[in-house]
């Protein structure tokens, strides 16, 4: 399969590359097509944007949901979904840690 040139040089190049864009009087951000088609934005789609000591970070929304089910997995709470039982497991674990603390 041939991979056009400039698609070849989005696909290796680092994470931490950039690209050119503009923001309009109104606010609007245009980002180059290479870069959505690099995020799976070729479309559009929903974003979070945030800013990260004095930096604009845009996160696609599937690469923010897969961060909290990896926190989630991390946390052992990833079969339980419902808030519930994460502020049951935080009540739990503030309890052991004022235990701790007390122990001192």
């Amino acid at each position: 399969m041939v991979v056009p040139r400039k698609q070849a040089a989005i696909d290796s190049a680092p994470s931490g590359s950039s690209r050119r864009g503009h923001v309009s009087e109104t606010g609007r951000l245009s980002l180059p097509a290479e870069l959505r088609r690099a995020v799976g934005l070729e479309r559009g789609g929903p974003v979070r944007i945030e800013v990260i000591d004095g930096a604009i970070r845009i996160r696609t929304m599937k690469e923010v949901k897969d961060r909290i089910r990896a926190m989630a997995h991390e946390s052992g709470l990833a079969g339980k979904a419902s808030v519930a039982d994460f502020l049951r497991q935080r009540a739990i674990e503030r309890a052991d840690e004022a235990e701790k603390a007390g122990r001192q």
